[in-house]
């Protein structure tokens, strides 16, 4: 009952907090001018009707296709790849079709006929290897790429046939080819002429994709025209552009002034926005990812390297608590670090521990872990249960999440401290193991669970830093790198089982919620393609009503 009283008083602070943060930035309530009654304004104020005005939160970057300097969704919509992810499917792209030998370690891809990249010139088995080459050639940039130390040679029988050998079969390679970078297709023309656009940068961005960069303002704006020479259904708008506005309360404001059309956003749009911004005329939708948010603990910190506290955090902490008071049940409570769509990771079974304050105080109390002098927080050989918990200080809701999880911990008897940290700080910590626990959501998609399996068991990798504690790592990583070329499925399944049953036994991550995409958008637009895996914002065959 306590438990219940505090944290029903932390979430009504916790939404005056959001509530004031809203209305900070005058968008949230609805003015008079727009009541659930009224539609907002019929077409942007600064744009014609051929151009479809997004926001974007960050500069899309330099649009280099094989390197990660850029916005994944501004890739997506220059350059595409052999093969695709949509609905948990691969699908053909640039490759018509594909076979795999009997032993894995020859894929034959048919490209597509008449594919010409946006300078006119063709899409050929030679521009592919080109690129795969250049990839594989700063293979050790991309611990998550299995496929690229597999493949021995690439042989080109003809322009529209590509061939691919492996050392050894490989079962993340199709999936490889979905991701939005590093495996997309540059033009000849777009390779510096050192040749290797890791070094020397692109000088253009030509794709076989939608869309062609047009005209750009770094931190401002990127124009970006439709791709005439597209082999597929053209979008219906002549021009895209990408407006940069990093604040999300800004961004809904410029919508409601009809300064831009669409925002989707998976990290900054509120449960109290999206809701408002519909009441108030705008078109809502949600898609649910494959990704999951989850608190990774330091199995080889000073005090969460204790097996017992991390046990305690698993029961202490109430994912439902958060799926509501952060998220207005737009992302549901998760059960495991995969999603249920992972193959065989979704199928091992495991169930998540439940929220049970009690036990996790009897845990730590066994463990030695106990109140000494009056104080609040548990202590142990005089160290005190005080851990910090870092997050991607770009990452709006992540705040809100560390204060819930404050709240409960703190019933327990565990000082959670909250650390905003710029984007590369948190990712050299994480790396580093400079942290007790932190909050990241699993990558989902094309990702699982092949490419993160070999993270994890890659050293020096930032995944593989959250794990170093385990009791069973050595076995784990050998484990999981057999899954990345086992062909026996009953085999596969026995390797999935064992890692997340280690995962659960050695109270690892602890499971938050399914992360959604959330997309805000006037109410005169259609077609948006809000489905998961779907890349580029999913904003490319949108059209005007009509």
């Amino acid at each position: 009952m306590k438990m219940k009283k505090m944290i029903a008083g932390f979430l009504a602070a916790a939404l005056c907090l959001t509530l004031a943060a809203c209305n900070s930035g005058e968008i949230l309530p609805a003015g008079p001018e727009t009541t659930p009654q009224q539609e907002p304004a019929s077409s942007p104020q600064s744009e014609g009707k051929d151009t479809l005005v997004v926001r974007a939160h960050k500069d899309i970057g330099d649009l280099n296709p094989h390197t990660m300097k850029s916005q994944m969704y501004a890739q997506d919509w220059v350059y595409e790849s052999l093969v695709a992810l949509e609905n948990d499917t691969i699908v053909p792209v640039l490759a018509e079709s594909w076979e795999i030998s009997p032993d894995g370690c020859a894929y034959t891809f048919h490209l597509r006929k008449g594919v010409k990249f946006s300078d006119g010139s063709d899409f050929t088995s030679a521009v592919a290897k080109r690129n795969i080459e250049a990839v594989q050639r700063h293979a050790g940039g991309y611990s998550f790429l299995q496929s690229l130390t597999s493949i021995t040679s690439i042989d080109t029988p003809d322009n529209l046939t590509l061939v691919l050998n492996l050392s050894q079969p490989c079962n993340s390679l199709l999936n490889d080819f979905t991701f939005r970078r590093p495996l997309t297709m540059l033009g000849e023309a777009g390779f510096p002429a050192g040749g290797d656009p890791y070094d020397n940068g692109v000088t253009a961005p030509i794709g076989t994709g939608m869309w062609v960069l047009k005209e750009y303002v770094a931190d401002q704006y990127a124009l970006f025209q439709r791709n005439e020479e597209y082999w597929g259904e053209k979008p219906s708008f002549q021009y895209l552009r990408a407006v940069v506005i990093p604040d999300v309360n800004t961004a809904a404001n410029a919508l409601k002034a009809g300064e831009i059309d669409v925002m989707v956003d998976s990290t900054q749009i509120t449960a109290d926005m999206y809701q408002q911004m519909s009441a108030a005329g705008f078109k809502t939708e949600m898609a649910p990812s494959t990704s999951i948010s989850n608190l990774n603990i330091n199995t080889a910190g000073p005090i969460t390297g204790d097996r017992s506290v991390r046990l305690a955090m698993e029961y202490a902490t109430d994912n439902t608590a958060i799926s509501q008071g952060i998220f207005g049940g737009l992302q549901e409570p998760a059960s495991a670090y995969f999603s249920s769509e992972a193959p065989y990771a979704g199928t091992a079974g495991i169930e998540p521990y439940p929220y049970d304050p009690e036990k996790a105080s009897q845990i730590l109390e066994d463990a030695g872990w106990v109140y000494a002098g009056g104080d609040t927080v548990r202590s142990k050989d005089g160290r005190r249960l005080e851990l910090d918990l870092i997050y991607d200080a770009s990452v709006t809701n992540d705040r809100d999440i560390g204060l819930i999880l404050q709240a409960q911990y703190a019933e327990v008897g565990i000082q959670l401290n909250i650390v905003p940290q710029d984007s590369q700080v948190y990712r050299k910590n994480w790396t580093d193991g400079e942290f007790g626990v932190l909050i990241y959501s699993s990558w989902g998609g094309s990702y699982e669970p092949y490419a993160t399996l070999a993270a994890m068991a890659s050293g020096g990798d930032k995944f593989n830093t959250v794990q170093k504690g385990m009791s069973n790592k050595a076995e784990l990583d050998a484990v999981m790198t057999d899954c990345l070329s086992q062909t026996d499925p009953d085999k596969l399944q026995e390797n999935f089982n064992y890692i997340m049953k280690s995962f659960h036994d050695e109270a690892v991550y602890v499971p938050l919620t399914v992360t959604s995409t959330l997309a805000i958008y006037r109410s005169e637009l259609t077609g948006l393609e809000l489905i998961p895996s779907r890349s580029g914002m999913g904003v490319s065959h949108m059209a005007w009503a009509g």
